[in-house]
This record gives structure tokens, sequence and C-alpha cells, in this order.
């Protein structure tokens, strides 16, 4: 069972980070992005 268990967090974290790490990088260029336009106003 402790194998199942090590096996199925490693799975769920080796899609999980990367997806995290995108979804992190999308709302800082949102908010880069958006202080950009109120700038030029």
């Amino acid at each position: 069972m402790d194998v199942t268990a090590s096996f199925l967090s490693g799975a769920i974290l080796s899609w999980a980070l990367p997806l995290a790490l995108l979804i992190a990088v999308t709302v800082w260029w949102i908010v880069v992005l958006r202080r950009r336009s109120s700038d030029d106003t």
C-alpha cells in the first residue's frame, strides 16, 4: 500500500506542479499587462 500511495502522490505532483507554475506565470503576466495599460492612459 505504501508503494501505491507513493506512486500516486508522485504522479499527482508530476502534473500539479507544472500546472501550478503555468497558472502563476499567467496570473503574473495578466497583472503586468494591466499595470502597463493603466500607465499608458
